[in-house]
């Protein structure tokens, strides 16, 4: 049990308009006090609006020439203030509140410090729709996903037999959290990091899922070197799949006595 009245639930909206919100979240969304919407999108807004009339709009908090942690504090006083009034609050993120997201989860964990009800509800994120639009099985061959900026900024390590994701391309190498637009310059260096694994020539997708379910997603195929001179946005997101296969381990297999005619013997 809380110790207090007020309370705090962090749902996500699904990629594609209404069309992946969960019963979950639309009932959040309609017994809550106050609806927080996260999201950049004013049809998000409007749809907000036919479930719960009481919803603030924090795109406003977003503000040129400041960091966008700034705005993710505003963000997270707004929300943390209408629960410590004791209202049964809704923070609305897009996607998945715990997937390239930061607020809602740093407002749990200070709510739940503070010994608030706080949770995160599971909703579509990006990568799901990803899966799908491009019929890729994330176990089949393994999948790593970095932010873009990070794996620039980190010495990351690559599995070339699996899949590469890195999101947030549009904005690689900004440290300053202020820039909405693509750098030439840091899309470079992020090709030549990624050459030390892959060919110039390797086949790549850029990928930006539909938010409306009237709308084709994106899933342009190009080389990897010609990535930096593309068109972005804010929802492109970096499909690199597997340069070649992966060997098995024949020791392994012999030690578990898998037969000579197994699958895995033809890998």
């Amino acid at each position: 049990m809380s110790e207090h009245a007020g309370e705090l639930a962090c749902v996500g909206l699904g990629i594609i308009l209404g069309g992946q919100l969960t019963a979950l979240a639309r009932n959040q969304l309609a017994q809550a006090d106050q609806v927080f919407l996260h999201g950049n999108s004013p049809l998000l807004l409007d749809f907000l609006l036919t479930i719960n009339p009481k919803v603030v709009d924090l795109q406003p908090l977003y503000r040129a020439g400041e960091s966008r942690r700034d705005s993710y504090e505003a963000m997270i006083a707004l929300v943390v203030q209408a629960v410590t009034d004791g209202r049964r609050v809704c923070w609305a993120c897009y996607g998945h509140p715990a997937v390239a997201s930061w607020p809602p989860g740093e407002a749990v964990r200070r709510l739940q410090a503070a010994g608030y009800r706080a949770t995160l509800h599971a909703g579509v994120s990006a990568d799901a729709c990803l899966y799908a639009d491009l019929n890729i099985d994330p176990l089949a061959h393994g999948c790593l996903q970095f932010e873009a900026s990070q794996f620039l900024f980190y010495r990351r390590q690559v599995d070339v037999t699996a899949y590469l994701i890195l999101w947030q391309l549009n904005i690689t190498g900004d440290y300053t959290l202020q820039r909405l637009d693509s750098d030439r310059n840091s899309l470079d260096m992020l090709v030549a990091s990624l050459c030390r694994w892959y060919p110039p020539e390797h086949q790549v997708i850029l990928y930006e899922a539909s938010e409306l379910a009237i709308w084709p997603y994106r899933a342009d195929h190009l080389p990897l070197a010609t990535v930096p001179e593309a068109e972005l946005s804010q929802a492109t997101t970096l499909v690199i799949p597997p340069l070649h296969r992966n060997p098995a381990d024949t020791a392994v297999l012999d030690a578990l006595a898998v037969p000579a005619g197994h699958y895995l013997r033809r890998q």
